[in-house]
């Protein structure tokens, strides 16, 4: 078969021959793929087997990052796709990958001399050939691999200075593991040399690859000259960025914190503190200058990323005066918020007909059915998002900001790749909100028409072991306050007896509540950490143990423990919504049961 696939007919070969010269350097992989694929069109005598192993060789991804939809080799699919049916489909796959491909490759690998295409074959099989076929594939086609990556670099063979980068970074880490000197030597110089041919100041994307790979790397082998003129680079850079804001020279905090982060951990692993806080130091002038011509909402952001910078260093007093200029532009910043909103038409007969289904049979069947419809799912979110992301891919890969009403920014939320978690809680947030309207109306159906009120929510409660007997009393002027509408008092009462029920379960189930205080003794375990605990996780469920989170300690929710209990709540919070919703909380605890 593999022979009958090489040379049935070269006419794709000879195609490609345009990007087969030396001369040639202005393409990438994708490129060579755009081209292959419009002989698809074309007649003739173009052998499809051989047309469709040189398309998948140059449709893999390079250096594929997720774990999840990747096949833990350096190559990936270029696109993965849920089928709305619970599978997922990707292209190109690994499943139509063959033996008889992968000698294919091999055969291109020492045929082309274009170090761009070289690279590619040689790297397919040096990645694909042991899961493919079982053997393992020689150190020869490692390095033809890896000197075709050199080749790439020195002789400017990219379409992208960034591309260039990953490609030698794949070259080193090569070398070092087939642990040929001459190799990573080669590499090393690779890297040395086209950063300081295609490094600009202002993008910080095309240079830092010789500190980050080489330095502190034991197995470079990076002289002292090597590495004093890497360090000298660095420090220039920090130099110009921060040096004046004018027409010629503009400040950029972005890369001058590149340059200074790097310095700082090298100065700090040479013990040269002084020299840490000098570097570190330079980006706060260097803020101070153009920070008074920027929007609040941009010098709040620049300076949260410099109390971070400080914090990570240790420069607590500096971090500190930091975080007293962001607390002071919080105002402005929520003065800048603008409200969006978005409306929409239910209709009367299918609301009617929601209401009468929640609130059918006797009152302990809709307490209970009550409990169970508004506990958010997890899953479920997390569709949402996927589905969101594919509408709306933008808004997933920037990081989010959360700000409390004085403008103070008291969570982030990273984008979809690297914060997944972040994402759910926003999307289970944004849910309790939207459900609230449906739990509202079904509330104010059984209180004015049903007759709902403490007696049965007390009864439905009274079962559960989690709630000692003592705390009835006050559960019960809180619940006075709620059916009063007075929701100032029913908030401020129930919150500490719900934190005080999960506590026991954790307490009954032989867990530990108490951690050390810095006075010797010992104090209670935060809100949030009881309900991180393995125990409730195990006792109530992922859902639930997440929806009391997302309640009530998590800042990227509605955090409403913390929000009380710190004072930090506004008075508007204290309205039916909050109310319904922690009443629906306090409800919940009826489910759990003593085994």
């Amino acid at each position: 078969m593999h022979n009958y696939i090489y040379t049935k007919t070269m006419n794709v070969i000879e195609l490609l021959n345009q990007f087969d010269t030396l001369e040639r350097k202005d393409f990438d992989e994708h490129d060579v793929s755009s081209f292959l694929k419009t002989l698809r069109a074309k007649d003739g005598n173009i052998d499809n087997e051989q047309l469709k192993a040189e398309i998948m060789a140059f449709d893999f991804s390079e250096d594929y990052q997720d774990s999840s939809t990747g096949w833990g080799l350096y190559f990936g699919p270029m696109m993965v796709w849920n089928n709305g049916d619970g599978t997922a489909s990707e292209y190109p796959s690994i499943k139509v990958v063959t033996s008889d491909m992968i000698d294919y490759w091999a055969n291109r690998a020492k045929e082309v001399t274009n170090p761009m295409l070289k690279a590619r074959y040689a790297g397919l099989v040096w990645d694909f050939k042991k899961k493919i076929s079982g053997a393992s594939p020689t150190h020869e086609i490692c390095r033809i691999y890896i000197k075709a990556l050199v080749d790439t670099g020195n002789g400017d063979f990219h379409k992208f200075e960034v591309t260039t980068f990953s490609k030698l970074k794949r070259a080193l880490a090569l070398s070092i593991g087939l642990n040929d000197r001459n190799l990573i030597s080669q590499a090393k110089n690779a890297i040395l040399a086209f950063e300081d041919k295609n490094s600009i100041d202002d993008k910080p994307g095309l240079w830092g690859y010789s500190y980050d790979l080489l330095v502190d790397n034991k197995k470079v082998g990076l002289t002292p000259d090597e590495e004093r003129a890497i360090i000298e680079e660095l420090e220039n850079k920090l130099n110009r960025l921060t040096a004046s804001d004018s027409n010629e020279q503009k400040i950029d905090p972005w890369a001058a914190e590149a340059a200074a982060e790097r310095l700082a951990t090298y100065y700090r692993k040479k013990q040269k503190s002084e020299e840490v806080k000098r570097v570190l130091l330079k980006i706060g002038a260097a803020l101070d200058k153009i920070i008074a011509g920027a929007n609040p909402m941009q010098a709040s952001s620049w300076l949260e990323r410099l109390h971070k910078l400080y914090l990570n260093f240790n420069l607590h007093e500096e971090a500190e005066a930091v975080l007293l200029r962001i607390r002071e532009l919080g105002p402005q910043v929520a003065s800048e918020l603008k409200p969006f909103s978005h409306s929409f038409e239910l209709p009367r007969k299918e609301m009617d007909d929601y209401i009468a289904a929640m609130t059918e049979g006797d009152l302990k069947e809709v307490i209970l059915r009550i409990a169970n419809q508004y506990i958010p799912n997890k899953e479920k979110a997390k569709e949402q998002i996927f589905d969101l992301s594919k509408n709306s891919p933008f808004i997933f890969l920037i990081t989010q900001q959360i700000q409390d009403d004085k403008g103070r920014v008291v969570a982030t939320v990273g984008s979809l790749e690297t914060d997944i978690e972040g994402h759910i809680v926003r999307r289970i947030s944004e849910n309790l909100a939207f459900s609230a309207m449906f739990l509202r109306l079904v509330m104010y159906e059984l209180v004015n028409n049903k007759g709902l009120n403490k007696t049965h929510i007390l009864a439905f409660i009274k079962k559960t072991p989690i709630i000692n007997n003592d705390r009835f009393v006050i559960i019960e002027r809180a619940l006075d306050a709620y059916f009063q509408n007075d929701f100032l008092v029913f908030i401020h009462l129930i919150i500490p007896q719900i934190e005080e029920a999960i506590r026991n379960i954790v307490e009954y189930a032989g867990g530990n509540v108490l951690k050390p205080s810095r006075s010797g003794g010992y104090h209670l375990r935060t809100f949030d950490e009881i309900l991180r605990d393995e125990i409730i996780k195990d006792s109530l469920g992922e859902d639930f143990a997440d929806y009391f989170r997302i309640l009530f300690t998590d800042q990227r929710g509605w955090n409403l423990r913390n929000n009380v209990c710190h004072g930090m709540a506004a008075p508007n919070k204290f309205n039916q919504q909050s109310a319904d919703r922690i009443l629906h909380s306090l409800i919940c605890l009826g489910l759990i049961e003593k085994k």
